[in-house]
């Protein structure tokens, strides 16, 4: 109640929000009334339940939920007549379909997992009140159908038409904020800034990152003409995506040289500050050609007896040329969003081709999350077969959304303890309203005239994901409890008492089963994350694994979001105890760029290669596996053996890539070790501990 109390200032944009989530619900309920379906508040409560503040997440995601819709309603067509003598089985069923949905969709972290979401609790919310009257399943099916789509459209179409916020200008704000961001994070790297400062807005950038793909998702929905360039956008966010891994790896090389004391030559200092110019000038990359060149001519050069400075300096240079080219290319990119400037052939022919961002899946917890919501379920159902409770469905039913709601979360159980605190609050407002109010109501327009003064208020906090779900709890609660149909009838006390009452104990019900099943510390949290960090990368060191760097770094920079937090909240020990949560993102990189090179080289000089990988494979093995060793000095021999051979390649692309890589992979994971030495590459000692 706080935060509702206390979130007394708002702005525009969130009473605009109101007000036009208000004009959906009102509309869905009069279309409710109109074509004389039973339940029409399920309409109102519908059309809130989608509003977005942008425009184009509501219009994402309500093709997606009139699919859910439409499939639990099946579903629930399906069930009911064969099952219905066999209410146990019944209750058996729905619930593990439930978990099913609710599994699946929580692999799919974009707008899709709403098919299967509204798949599974629709299928609870048609089923568990038809058992009573079976033969009037094919009714109810339609009816929920019909009140819950006409919801869906109604909010769609006001938030499209009636002064929509488009998703496009967010995006773009923040996509040209976060390039402008990694232009001073290159910056200060190629200046050599504090580490405190480059640490702090890299971490900014990685968690600006996943927000900014989430945002995407929703473009080829959106309102703006933005969506008619939508391969460009994600053009760009994929060049977005592996500039941290790039800025990060520069800042890799330059400090290892710093420390161990090394004097950049002139040569390359020169070659430093030719490109902090170039950024400093626009980044443009129609300037950046001539610059290009001479960066790779001079690391071409390098010499295959070449000590571990210059290797570490032919290193740099490489990552000098990628950030120029995916630097100089994201800028290209965002002029032509912002400003239709026109996109060379080359670039063109590659924003054809959209690449697909793979993020985080987490089955065990997916796994966890279904079993909650199908036990919650489950129990929920006992006690209205055991008790011969009349409206014990609805506990059933609201037990099914509140799980699959809030699945995502860490520790579900505050949430679910504010929504249910919140719907709670919202009893005696509903029955002011319900027995003192709606008697003196006789048309729709004083109808809406008097629900206005509660709707409006509550629906600006729906604005502020702070308050979101306090104000979504007190808005379902008052319509669920209101209970409106056409004729406005008036409940009675016990009526409305019995199915209120019945809601809550869903709640208290999910509560406990989520505390009880669900629910993972913040510390267990951050370990899971960086565990899986690992076996991804163990996967991705075996010989033959796919070297795809958009995906790899997906995954990794998701993760890396997930992380931060989480790492800023717990006392760092075991597994968290000097966790950089750019370490694993630099060694993928270096794997794929690797794996990407190796097919190049001769066969010696490629077993060299894949002995070394499969030795990184097996260390973060091991790690994932709970043994947090330092990675053995037999890896650091064969990674110098790998070095020695491959330096002494003729020039080409492939050498510079793979010494650039197995430069980062030595200085990533051998920080402390003695420098390379071409002539004794066996003789190295092992990391520091």
């Amino acid at each position: 109640m706080s935060k509702l109390l206390t979130a007394l200032r708002f702005e525009r944009s969130a009473l605009l929000f109101s007000f036009n989530s208000f004009a959906a619900a009102m509309l869905a309920l009069y279309v409710g009334f109109s074509i004389g379906l039973p339940r029409p508040y399920w309409a109102m409560m519908t059309a809130y339940i989608v509003s977005h503040p942008l425009a184009g997440a509501v219009r994402s995601k309500a093709i997606f939920r009139l699919g859910g819709t439409l499939v639990g309603s099946t579903v629930a067509l399906l069930l009911v007549p064969p099952l219905v003598d066999s209410p146990v089985l019944l209750c058996l069923v729905i619930a593990l379909w439930i978990g099913v949905c609710l599994f699946v969709s929580l692999l799919d972290r974009t707008p899709r997992s709403y098919v299967l979401m509204l798949a599974g609790y629709t299928a609870a919310i048609i089923a568990f009140p038809s058992v009573n009257a079976p033969d009037l399943i094919f009714d109810v099916a339609v009816a929920r159908f019909e009140e819950i789509s006409i919801g869906i459209v109604c909010a769609t179409v006001v938030h499209s038409l009636i002064f929509p916020r488009p998703v496009g200008g967010p995006l773009v704000g923040r996509l040209t904020s976060w390039l402008g961001s990694a232009d001073q994070w290159a910056l200060d790297v190629l200046h050599g800034r504090s580490a405190a400062e480059t640490d702090r807005e890299r971490r900014q950038l990685a968690a600006a990152e996943t927000e900014i793909h989430l945002l995407s998702k929703h473009l080829p929905f959106d309102t703006s003409n933005l969506r008619e360039i939508t391969n460009v956008v994600h053009a760009l966010h994929s060049r977005t995506l592996v500039l941290i891994p790039i800025i990060d790896g520069l800042n890799d090389r330059l400090s290892a040289l710093r420390a161990d004391g090394h004097m950049l030559s002139p040569e390359v200092t020169r070659l430093i500050d030719a490109v902090a110019a170039w950024i400093s000038d626009g980044a443009e990359r129609d300037r950046a050609d001539p610059l290009l060149s001479e960066l790779k001519t001079i690391a071409a050069a390098t010499p295959h007896d070449a000590d571990w400075a210059t290797l570490l300096s032919a290193s740099l240079l490489t990552r000098l040329v990628d950030l120029v080219e995916t630097l100089g290319d994201s800028h290209t990119l965002l002029d032509h969003v912002r400003r239709n400037k026109p996109l060379s052939a080359e670039l063109a022919e590659q924003v054809g081709t959209h690449e697909h961002r793979s993020l985080h899946k987490d089955y065990g917890m997916a796994f966890l999350s279904a079993a909650a919501a199908s036990l919650a379920v489950l129990l929920c159902c006992a006690l209205w077969i055991m008790s011969g409770w009349r409206d014990g469905a609805a506990a059933a039913m609201i037990a099914a959304v509140v799980c699959c709601f809030f699945a995502t979360m860490d520790d579900p159980k505050p949430t679910i303890a504010s929504f249910g605190l919140f719907n709670l609050v919202a009893l005696p407002i509903a029955a002011v309203f319900q027995f003192t109010v709606l008697p003196r109501v006789n048309d729709f327009p004083m109808l809406v005239l008097t629900l206005a003064p509660i709707f409006i208020p509550m629906g600006i906090y729906m604005a502020a994901p702070r308050t979101l779900v306090p104000a979504m709890a007190m808005i379902t609660g008052v319509c669920n409890a209101l209970a409106l149909q056409e004729t406005l009838n008036h409940q009675d006390f016990a009526d409305f008492m019995n199915v209120n009452t019945a809601m809550f104990v869903g709640v208290l019900i999910a509560l406990w089963v989520t505390g009880f099943m669900r629910t993972i510390s913040v510390e267990t949290s951050a370990r899971r994350l960086l565990r899986h960090n690992w076996r991804d990368l163990a996967h991705h060191a075996r010989a033959g694994a796919a070297a795809d760097p958009i995906a790899l770094a997906g995954r990794l920079l998701d993760r890396l979001t997930l992380l931060t937090p989480k790492l800023a909240a717990v006392s760092q020990s075991g597994e968290l105890r000097g966790v950089d949560v750019l370490h694993d993102l630099r060694i993928g990189m270096n794997l794929v760029t690797l794996q990407k090179a190796s097919p190049s080289f001769d066969a010696i000089t490629r077993d060299l290669a894949e002995r070394a990988l499969a030795g990184v494979g097996e260390h973060y093995s091991q790690r994932s596996a709970g043994r947090l060793t330092d990675a053995p000095a037999s890896l650091l021999a064969d990674i110098d053996q790998a070095l020695h051979v491959i330096a002494e390649q003729p020039p080409s692309t492939a050498k510079l890539a793979g010494l650039s890589a197995m430069v980062g992979l030595r200085g990533n994971l051998f920080p402390k070790a003695a420098a390379y030495q071409a002539t004794a590459p066996l003789s190295m000692k092992g990391p520091s501990t």
